[in-house]
């Protein structure tokens, strides 16, 4: 009942937080086997993760910066639960999934959002159909936001969300 309604509900209420506990939680509980595994994997490459968001991110913001544009990464690991149904949707294992770290990139204004965006795509490789403009085109519940993804740095599958510091205070509420 939760991750079939009260999860996705709180999703659609733009409450991230909640749905994302809800889904721990659930997951926690339905697939007790499924969660230790995906935490323990994820504890084990802890320390990799740290060192090669901190390379890709000096890269992007000296990057950014040879085009005078100022901005704050951030990362976001993503959940156990979300983890889980990405290796089942696509059918993988989770050494094959790359995408475990998201980057978030926050800028001053709307403009340099589509800035970013230009600078992102003429430097590395797009990943196909992995384009969502949530700020031109905002979700139902008002979050702003684009999304790509790329072939980043180190030839690593990267999910990026650019936003201003207005937008990302309200994802992150």
């Amino acid at each position: 009942e939760t991750m079939e309604i009260y999860a996705p509900l709180s999703d659609r209420m733009g409450m991230n937080h909640i749905r994302d506990e809800l889904e721990d939680l659930s997951f926690r509980n339905l697939n007790p086997e499924a969660r230790n595994l995906v935490v323990e994997r994820l504890s084990l490459n802890e320390k990799d993760r740290e060192i090669i968001f901190k390379k890709i991110s000096a890269k992007f913001i000296k990057v950014l910066k040879d085009h005078g544009v100022i901005a704050k990464i951030v990362g976001r690991e993503k959940t156990p639960f979300s983890i889980w149904r990405k290796m089942q949707s696509r059918r993988i294992s989770l050494e094959q999934l790359t995408d475990l770290i998201g980057f978030r990139v926050i800028v001053n204004n709307i403009e340099t959002c589509y800035k970013v965006l230009g600078i992102f795509h003429s430097n590395w490789s797009t990943i196909p159909g992995k384009f969502k403009d949530y700020i031109s085109t905002p979700k139902i519940n008002s979050y702003k936001s684009i999304h790509t993804a790329l072939i980043g740095p180190n030839k690593e599958r990267i999910e990026i969300q650019i936003r201003t510091q207005q937008m990302h205070d309200f994802a992150e509420r």
